[in-house]
């Protein structure tokens, strides 16, 4: 395992999924146990998504400058710390401080994981000779022959093998999230709160097998390029991130499919973070007001665990198609052209959520906008990381991630304010309306003339 990088790559996928189950838990004791507020349910979202915004591209900028491989381990355990602790207390404040140290784990890995997995890629590429030995190429399913067809071009290619590598890495997630299901609606018929710590800790025992077995040869940090350069020059830390920052923002404003992408993950993800929170108490008051915290446990389980199930054959689908296509101009615009299509999809489901006064089409339109959802990000961060130079791939990565949150940030709490003042389904509505207006850069760049693509 610790000379595949692949694997390794896929396994963080399952890792994250892990993380993201313990929202279960800790959704059902905010709003059936505590009963916490619309209002309340945004800030608890505006908290996180804040620290994201404040510390996504530092935490890239770190990543490229020191490790990507540190920077992966250190997030998952200030992740499962945020996550052990959630629940020791019931004060709201506190409630706040842990979302936060959640959001500042979420950074640590959102771009690094991305950009050391195409970094091992591509070291094992250009030492052919061993990569046989080591990673020999493998097909990614039972039965699938795409690579012979084409003369095994998806193995021998690195940027499309990265692709789909980022896409089965959303799929490894989508199991990760139901093996946590599992685990946090059995330990929560036991103690929703203490379903919410396990998870905690088994989210720092993952980080401590990674420290263990994840290798770093393809990255070579900036900071320690040059061994025997003079001191005064290693006191440049701050003036080196201040340069990568830059030349990660240079990338996203003069690559017209990167900037299409920034755009429509910040307004898509002010849509997203208001379903995030407040779909929950939506289906709640449509029909379930009489469960009891572990009923609701059981209930939001089996609901999420179908959803992921579902996720698992369009992000298969998702990888086929990027791996058959090349990074040039055309595979930019129907890229575009396909994340339009997912996020017009999601504001249906988004609609139905809102509008519909029966509790199953809401379910089925909640359904919709998860799994439409759940492949725009993946196609978002395949995108991303396609255009993206190896110097400052974890930052511009990053730059999607802050994007995501300054969308989160500014439209999540606005929402959740509309939701506390006229009504939870009025904000949803708006929320799906704002998944149709994100599709819009995107498209733009679908339509836009191959040529003018730098």
């Amino acid at each position: 395992m610790r000379h595949r990088p692949d694997r390794l790559f896929l396994l963080t996928g399952g890792v994250q999924g892990l993380a993201f189950s313990w929202g279960l838990p800790a959704m059902v004791w905010w709003v059936v146990d505590l009963r916490l507020s619309p209002f309340r349910l945004a800030v608890l979202g505006t908290a996180l998504v804040l620290s994201i915004l404040v510390t996504e591209t530092p935490t890239g900028v770190v990543a490229d400058l020191y490790s990507r491989k540190y920077s992966v381990v250190a997030a998952y355990v200030v992740m499962g710390t945020a996550m052990a602790l959630g629940p020791v207390t019931e004060l709201f404040g506190v409630l706040v401080i842990w979302q936060v140290l959640w959001g500042v784990g979420w950074t640590l890995q959102s771009g690094a994981a991305t950009a050391w997995m195409t970094d091992e890629i591509a070291h094992h590429a250009s030492h052919s000779h061993r990569s046989a030995a080591v990673m020999p190429v493998e097909p990614s399913t039972p039965g699938d022959d795409a690579g012979a067809e084409d003369g095994g071009a998806a193995g021998s290619d690195p940027s499309r093998q990265v692709d789909g590598l980022i896409v089965r890495h959303a799929v490894f997630r989508a199991v990760g999230v139901m093996v946590g299901l599992v685990a946090a609606t059995a330990l929560g018929a036991w103690s929703v709160r203490g379903s919410m710590a396990v998870m905690g800790l088994l989210s720092i025992a993952a980080a401590g097998y990674l420290a263990v077995t994840m290798p770093e040869a393809g990255f070579e940090s900036p900071r320690r390029r040059g061994g025997s350069a003079p001191r005064p020059a290693r006191t440049s830390a701050w003036r080196d991130a201040i340069t990568l920052w830059k030349r990660g923002a240079r990338l996203v404003r003069r690559s017209p499919s990167l900037l299409a992408v920034t755009l429509s993950a910040a307004v898509a993800a002010g849509a997203w973070e208001a379903n995030d929170r407040l779909s929950a108490l939506r289906l709640f008051e449509l029909g379930l007001t009489e469960l009891d915290g572990r009923e609701a446990v059981l209930f939001f389980g089996a609901a999420w665990f179908v959803m992921s199930a579902l996720a698992i054959p369009m992000m298969t689908w998702l990888r086929r198609h990027l791996e058959r296509s090349q990074a040039d101009q055309r595979s930019a615009r129907r890229d575009a052209f396909l994340l339009a299509r997912f996020l017009v999809v999601a504001a249906a489901g988004a609609l139905a959520l809102a509008l519909s006064p029966w509790f199953t089409v809401a379910l089925i339109g909640w359904a919709i906008l998860d799994v439409a959802g759940e492949t725009a990000y993946s196609l978002t961060e395949a995108m991303a990381n396609r255009h993206a130079d190896s110097s400052v791939r974890a930052t511009v990565v990053s730059f999607v991630g802050q994007s995501q949150a300054v969308g989160e940030v500014s439209i999540g709490l606005a929402l959740g304010t509309v939701a506390q003042i006229v009504s939870v389904p009025f904000s949803l509505a708006i929320a799906a309306a704002l998944f149709a207006v994100s599709a819009a850069p995107a498209a733009a760049v679908g339509w836009r003339p191959a040529a003018s693509e730098e």
